[in-house]
């Protein structure tokens, strides 16, 4: 006698059943316009329910297919779980037999060039035979059929589907070769065009449907990212680099040549990275008003161009490096400049000193310099003057921290000096 639970369980499977037949297996339905045009036409109601007829019979007839190790009862009724279960059942599941054969007549399609008509075949192979080597190679077949039909998105996302899947799969460095070439596309064709992002392709199945560029960056990042030491890695770092330097997008263009420079110092485009790198550090920098880490790095990077390519440098690159070096300089003294004056309007007087004493010291050969020297003597032997209005009420209402700030300003003023007046700390700072 059943119990109430195989009871429930009987009346369950039986709703969903009869929900799935309602809904005219949704599952089993074919991508619609715009992802796929002749598919969805050709993948009708009638084609999926002779298909169903003529696999009804079959059954699993190998052991190459294992399923999952685990099937606990919560997943019963997860997604993944029921569309296996309602295939098998309905004579669609996993069949090593049916899959090979619908592999040979694939393979026979695509060597007549009848690629669109391959298509639907490696896709019942995939279905039919998952997580084999069936899969893998009709993965990779159904991805070149569509890129020989300039079906170029729906392609690099099969390709990158098939790395996904098969990590290691034998086809990785041609997928890597493929989608480097989609992303040259992609990208020739948004230089050219100028694509809005926001505005639909509905006609060009060779380019994406929207932002044709992003996509062309996200395809380089697939090939680096599945194939990080392949001979096109570095291609496609340099690739990214450059379209966001053409875009004037500069510190996401001085991320990728620092990347190449840090992952890739074999790479045959390392000068090019340093040359480039220093020119996006530079224009990323936004002015004596925000964070000047970015010019330091600019100044190392220039340094380091100089000593590590003395050979493969030509003289109009070295000139170039060295003019670079002269604006990062001024940008720099300018930087100082601008703390300078700030201090000296406030009648911080020692601070003042120390940044007038730095341009003069370190950029001696900017516009600048001059000017610095003639303020710091200006300024010379002229005491701080506190720009508190009433001191000693301070001292009583807050005298803690008072003194901190005031240790605080002490400690930064005395290292600032020692820096400006070189290892000599009784010595005023010679120019």
């Amino acid at each position: 006698m059943p119990n109430r639970h195989s009871s429930a369980f009987v009346s369950a499977a039986a709703v969903l059943i009869g929900c799935l037949t309602a809904s005219g297996c949704a599952t089993l339905q074919a991508p619609k316009w715009p992802w796929s045009k002749k598919d969805a036409a050709a993948a009708t109601e009638a084609n999926l329910e002779q298909q169903l007829g003529e696999d009804a019979d079959s059954a699993v007839i190998s052991s190459e297919y294992t399923g999952a190790t685990q099937d606990y009862a919560f997943d019963y009724l997860k997604g993944d779980n029921i569309t296996k279960r309602w295939k098998k059942m309905v004579g669609r599941g996993p069949n090593e037999q049916v899959a090979r054969a619908a592999l040979a007549e694939a393979d026979a399609l695509f060597k007549e060039g009848d690629y669109t008509g391959a298509i639907p075949k490696y896709k019942k192979v995939i279905d039919r035979w998952p997580d084999s080597v069936l899969e893998e190679d009709a993965l990779w077949q159904m991805a070149e059929c569509l890129f020989f039909t300039d079906q170029y998105p729906k392609a690099e996302d099969a390709y990158d589907e098939l790395v996904k899947k098969f990590a290691n799969t034998k086809y990785l460095d041609r997928i890597a070769q493929r989608q480097f070439v989609i992303a040259q596309y992609w990208i020739a064709l948004d230089e050219k065009h100028h694509y809005a992002t926001i505005v639909p392709n509905v006609f060009d199945r060779s380019r994406p449907l929207f932002d044709t560029r992003g996509r062309a960056l996200k395809a380089f990042d697939h090939v680096r990212i599945n194939d990080p030491r392949g001979d096109l890695a570095d291609d496609s770092i340099m690739a990214q680099a450059n379209a966001h330097f053409l875009d004037r997008q500069w510190l996401d263009a001085d991320y990728f040549y620092g990347l190449l420079r840090a992952e890739y110092p074999d790479s045959d485009f390392l000068l090019q990275a340093h040359l480039l790198g220093l020119q996006a550090k530079l224009r990323a920098y936004q002015g004596p008003g925000y964070e000047g880490g970015i010019l330091d790095e600019a100044e190392i990077l220039a340094d380091q161009v100089l000593v590590q390519f003395p050979d493969q440098l030509s003289r109009d690159e070295e000139h170039r490096v060295e003019t670079t070096r002269g604006e990062i300089a001024a940008c720099q003294a300018n930087r100082h400049w601008r703390r300078a004056e700030f201090y000296a309007k406030g009648k911080h007087y020692e601070s003042a000193r120390i940044y007038y004493a730095l341009i003069a010291r370190d950029y001696p050969r900017t516009m600048l310099a001059q000017a610095a020297r003639e303020k710091y003597e200006t300024i010379r032997d002229l005491e701080d003057i506190s720009d508190d209005p009433l001191p000693m009420l301070t001292r009583v209402l807050n005298p803690d921290s008072l003194k901190e700030a005031e240790l605080d300003a002490m400690a930064e003023a005395e290292e600032q000096t020692a820096i400006a007046r070189g290892s000599d700390g009784d010595e005023p700072p010679r120019f």
